[in-house]
């Protein structure tokens, strides 16, 4: 999301441009006039000044349009991952719980994640409004015949889409519930074999990554076979414990010690949001 922001901020420049040209765009009829009239109407309006009329130039709209369909296919994904974190057997996140919003006719236990539902409504609709917009590109010489007329619609259902998408991930982000025992019931579905890899690599300091691979391999087989956990069998296997004693071992099946750099990219992500929140407000 910080960059569509800057996204929009460098488009604000590229796209808020003048266009005034005219049936042929030579503004013959102004004679001499034509450069401050073409200043002053810019200046009233607040827009930049183009180097010459673009009225079949449409890479502008066609700009504005992508980033509508990348704006709008960003929130998609965060209702996408929401939605299946909402499901009954997964019970790891949910949408703000409403009076009289998300429930069913049929079933009063179920909690429908109605805000990612509209959000993917519109991530659905805008690839073929983008595809509209594109289309309306290749117009006839200087004033074409239903290319730009296409964007009339197209732009504008864009920009409400990404209006009511955006209204809707904001609602849900801030008051997403976590469910942290459900996250923690789920790392712990395989019992244990999501972090043979940790194991795998602590292991092969010792004795080769190579055979490494091959030992953790045979003992995650060896887990679900007997139906039973990976610290089981590993804790079990002098040819580990001999290089990992158990504690080790317990430390290295923790999901919470192998989160690599999760923390660091968090950090990253909410400094750059923090430093840009106070340019943002410095400029005012």
């Amino acid at each position: 999301m910080l960059h569509h922001r800057e996204r929009l901020d460098a488009l604000r420049t590229c796209v808020l441009v003048l266009q005034f040209g005219g049936a042929a765009g030579t503004l013959a009829s102004l004679c001499d006039a034509a450069v401050p009239v073409t200043r002053t109407l810019a200046e009233e309006l607040g827009l930049n000044v183009p180097t010459l009329p673009w009225h079949t130039k449409r890479d502008r709209m066609t700009e504005t349009a992508s980033f509508f369909g990348m704006l709008i296919g960003t929130l998609g994904k965060i209702a996408r991952d929401i939605s299946l974190q909402m499901q009954t057997e997964i019970d790891e996140l949910a949408e703000p719980a409403t009076a009289g919003k998300g429930g069913s006719s049929t079933m009063p236990h179920k909690r429908n994640p109605v805000g990612c539902a509209a959000v993917l409504t519109a991530a659905t609709r805008t690839p073929g409004l983008v595809a509209t917009v594109f289309a309306g590109m290749v117009q006839e010489l200087e004033r074409a015949l239903g290319g730009w007329q296409a964007e009339w619609d197209a732009l504008p259902d864009l920009a409400r889409l990404a209006g009511g998408a955006l209204a809707n991930i904001a609602l849900i982000a801030q008051g997403l519930n976590v469910n942290v025992a459900g996250l923690a019931k789920n790392l712990d579905v395989t019992h244990g074999l999501i972090l043979g890899e940790a194991v795998m690599l602590a292991l092969g300091d010792s004795i080769g990554r190579l055979d490494a691979h091959h030992l953790v391999e045979r003992a995650s087989k060896a887990a679900i076979a007997g139906k039973t956990t990976l610290f089981a069998v590993l804790s079990s296997d002098p040819a580990v414990t001999q290089h990992l004693p158990v504690e080790r071992l317990k430390e290295l099946l923790d999901p919470a010690q192998y989160v690599g750099q999760a923390h660091a990219y968090v950090d990253a992500a909410l400094a750059l949001h923090t430093a840009r929140a106070e340019r943002a407000h410095h400029k005012e």
